[in-house]
């Protein structure tokens, strides 16, 4: 089933205070993935390699403990629906909101218990140190300040938490490119995908430390065209 209250989440939204620039590069990105979502598990990689993806995810999460999984970015709940499987207490977050009615009928479908709220990485509004992991996936490369958005994860997690962020250079892959508009394009510096050197070059800017790569987990490469990608996990450092 699908939960609407958030397990130390809360699901308002602070007042907006970026600029009306700002808001235009998000309400643009949501537009673009709410018109998507319709098609889109169609072709998905989490669904066509589920069964690879769970292997990942429960290695690249290092635990065999129930944990509080927050899911930024979620789309039709690729890590949400995987994490919620392997028996943790999921809460996902997504601005696009069709996009996230899928995820919450697909939960509906397997009897998963996920939470699920609307929102943007920038307006989640939940008490810090609430979350043991946090996952990103194939959405670094959609926002306009990427760095932003790890750093708002290092705050959610608790000390030691883990990240999981995977995403691809999708741009060598006339399949998996995007079809932004060239002016929206040029306002997202990630808009051709992500290498592995740039994900961990962010996360180290972002205060994250030991990070692993867990991409080398699946069989097979799992977009077709064969776009670079990757898996990778860091932790917040326990201050002491």
């Amino acid at each position: 089933m699908t939960r609407t209250a958030a397990r130390g989440f809360m699901s308002t939204t602070r007042t907006r205070s970026t600029v009306q620039s700002d808001t235009s590069v998000f309400d643009d990105v949501t537009e673009y993935w709410n018109r998507r979502a319709p098609l889109f598990d169609g072709a998905a990689s989490h669904v066509r390699h589920k069964a690879e993806w769970l292997i990942v995810l429960r290695a690249a999460f290092a635990t065999a403990d129930a944990k509080d999984v927050l899911d930024l970015g979620s789309g039709t709940g690729a890590c949400a629906l995987a994490a919620a499987e392997l028996g943790h207490r999921v809460t996902a977050i997504d601005g696009a909101a069709k996009m996230l009615a899928h995820a919450r009928r697909n939960a509906l479908l397997r009897g998963l218990d996920i939470n699920f709220i609307v929102s943007s990485i920038d307006d989640f509004a939940a008490t810090p140190g609430s979350a043991d992991i946090v996952t990103i996936r194939n959405v670094l490369w959609t926002l306009k300040d990427p760095l932003a958005a790890l750093k708002k994860a290092r705050m959610l997690l608790r000390p030691d938490g883990r990240i999981v962020v995977s995403d691809g250079l999708w741009s060598v892959d006339p399949g998996n490119q995007s079809t932004y508009t060239t002016d929206l394009a040029a306002r997202l510096p990630f808009h051709a995908g992500l290498t592995q050197p740039d994900a961990e070059k962010l996360l180290n800017d972002a205060s994250f430390g030991d990070v692993h790569s867990w991409h080398h987990l699946l069989n097979a490469l799992p977009y077709p065209g064969g776009a670079p990608f990757f898996v990778l996990s860091a932790v917040t450092p326990v201050t002491r």
